[in-house]
């Protein structure tokens, strides 16, 4: 989104190695649906009851009871929004408008090196210890001595931090960052008086967090399903109407679509075949959902792979250009996505919705390694020196067999079938690759440590098409955050890039990523595919208050990418 921003996109899982067929998606939920009813019933509740949101915003075999903001891997994804509240929300929907949450506001100094934020002033931890300027001056400081959990990027960017008062934080930059603001949205404050103490701010599991956002208090902790509730010293409890979240553990869309009948969802971000039969029409007067095009999904190589054949494969641009050639592009969205998706035939892999940026200069016969071409694929193979062998299998210029596996997450159908469609076009093209299926937490994982060879990912764009390119393809962040997955490093990119975070005026960024775009088109470090839909399903039997196609005011997702589900849970009321 991610991405997703990369974005968890639910999916329903399957054994790769079994023929795509839509018919399959739907066979064996019955027989597991008295089951999960009976395990996750929740019920109608009278108006006077506690109000409890079921929401589906991950899919796991068991959850781990893991609040730590820091741990990319392994957190549960209501972690960031609902335990640690952002300083500042910025809405893509309405031009990148900034929500003040945490923080009241901000000022650059008038050289743009430095920036002071002010807090909220009479904020409390969910513990009742006042959460002041020393907390962020400490989480800012952690994350510059711990690279391992700068997760915003800030030791690129940060000289130093000050606290002149309890509700500023003065940050010295190391540079003129104009970006700055909108780096710290995925920005978690963490209350100085717990993590002091912690010898290791990564390992920490944080089991019962003491953080700041709506939904603090973990009530109940199970493999299943866990209870998170109100926060007793919420600054904004006037808005809050919901008294706790419950989630779940559901490994699968099997498990959804036989729990979908029972009617016990609120908030759901899945995918979901055939929508208006599997979930609409179940119950006509309080389903919906609204599934508008989102962040590209692309294709990801790992470029600092160990494996010498791949390294070298990788690292070619004419292996990458076939590589994209053999993707059918309509099929994955067509027969994996249910038609959902949106085929995305840019090399530059610019989202529908950033339209307005969009550089024809990036276009053009730039574009023409995203069509689908198997025998121009083969021959541009053979022309680069990529011999087949006996078994039909090809070897690189050097003389090594390329083989290797495509990550994709346990239970992301239509990803999954995506990936499917991609190997069988690249083994017609001579190239060995299959599809491996990890579980969430692992292919996470794998990303991270940079244990895989190749990868199907999307990113978490921003208000503006940078953040999106920035985060997934500079050299600060490859390899640091799950959208970076390709380890990709291109020093005149860079230089764009950094170009970019010192404008001062919305013409010059427009400039500057046109540039972008060219770059990107030229060098072709990732293949994208199609842009994903919003994945939003909504039921109003108990709440009101959702976003809606009627009223797009906000990305409606509940995922763990996009900040403005904070906005969208303080929308909710129960019904009366």
């Amino acid at each position: 989104m991610t991405a997703r921003l990369p974005d968890p996109h639910m999916r329903y899982p399957q054994d790769p190695s079994t023929a795509i067929s839509r018919r399959r998606l739907l066979i064996g939920t019955a027989f597991v649906a008295a089951t999960i009813a009976t395990t996750f019933s929740f019920g109608a509740r009278p108006a006077s009851a506690e109000s409890v949101l079921a929401m589906h915003i991950e899919e796991q075999t068991s959850w781990v009871q893991n609040f730590n903001p820091f741990d990319l891997g392994g957190r549960r994804q209501s972690t960031m929004d609902f335990v640690y509240e952002p300083l500042v929300i910025f809405n893509d929907y309405d031009s990148g408008k900034p929500i003040f949450r945490l923080a009241t506001g901000y000022k650059f100094s008038d050289d743009l090196k430095s920036i002071t934020y002010t807090l909220r002033d009479g904020v409390k931890w969910s513990d009742g210890q006042p959460l002041t300027s020393a907390d962020m001056k400490f989480t800012l400081e952690l994350m510059l001595k711990n690279p391992a959990v700068d997760i915003v990027g800030v030791g690129g960017s940060v000289a130093s931090v000050e606290a002149p008062s309890p509700t500023e934080v003065k940050i010295t930059l190391k540079d003129v960052d104009t970006h700055f603001p909108e780096s710290m949205a995925d920005f978690p404050v963490v209350p100085e008086h717990i993590w002091k103490d912690v010898a290791d701010p990564l390992a920490f599991k944080n089991e019962k967090p003491i953080g700041s956002g709506p939904m603090t208090e973990i009530r109940r902790f199970t493999p299943q399903v866990y209870e998170q509730c109100r926060n007793p010293n919420y600054w904004d409890a006037a808005s809050l109407h919901v008294d706790c979240l419950k989630l779940p553990q559901i490994s699968g869309n099997d498990q959804m679509l036989a729990l979908l009948p029972e009617g016990s969802m609120d908030w759901i971000g899945s995918f979901l075949p055939e929508i208006d039969k599997t979930y609409v029409a179940l119950d006509k007067d309080h389903n919906g959902y609204w599934q508008p095009p989102a962040e590209t999904i692309a294709f990801q190589m790992n470029f600092k792979t160990a494996n010498p054949a791949l390294a070298e494969a990788f690292n070619d641009i004419n292996f990458r250009h076939a590589f994209s050639l053999v993707m059918d592009r309509t099929a994955m969205v067509d027969i994996a996505g249910f038609g959902y998706p949106v085929v995305n035939l840019h090399a530059s892999g610019l989202p529908p919705r950033f339209d307005a940026w969009r550089n024809k200069a990036a276009e053009g016969d730039k574009d023409v390694w995203m069509t689908y071409d198997v025998d121009k694929a083969n021959k541009v193979l053979d022309d680069a020196g990529y011999k087949k062998g006996a078994d039909g299998m090809r070897t690189t210029p050097k003389g090594q067999p390329i083989a290797f596996s495509i990550i994709v997450p346990n239970g992301w159908t239509d990803w999954i079938d995506a990936v499917q469609i991609a190997t069988e076009g690249l083994r017609k093209a001579g190239i060995n690759a299959s599809v491996a299926t990890p579980e969430y937490e692992q292919w996470q994982k794998q990303i991270l440590d940079g244990s895989f060879d190749a990868v199907m990912n999307s990113r978490a764009d921003g208000p503006t098409p940078f953040r999106g390119y920035y985060q997934s393809l500079s050299t600060a962040f490859a390899g640091r955050i799950t959208s970076a997955p390709s380890r990709y490093s291109n020093p005149e990119l860079d230089k764009v890039f950094d170009a970019y975070r010192k404008a001062t005026t919305d013409e010059d960024r427009k400039k500057l990523f046109d540039q972008v775009q060219v770059i990107i088109a030229d060098n072709f470090p990732v293949v994208p595919v199609f842009n994903g839909p919003t994945w939003y399903q909504y039921s109003t039997k108990r709440f009101t208050g959702w976003v809606t196609k009627d009223e797009p005011v906000m990305n409606p997702e509940d995922h763990d990418n996009n900040r403005m589900r904070l906005m969208h849970l303080l929308r909710l009321k129960p019904v009366q």
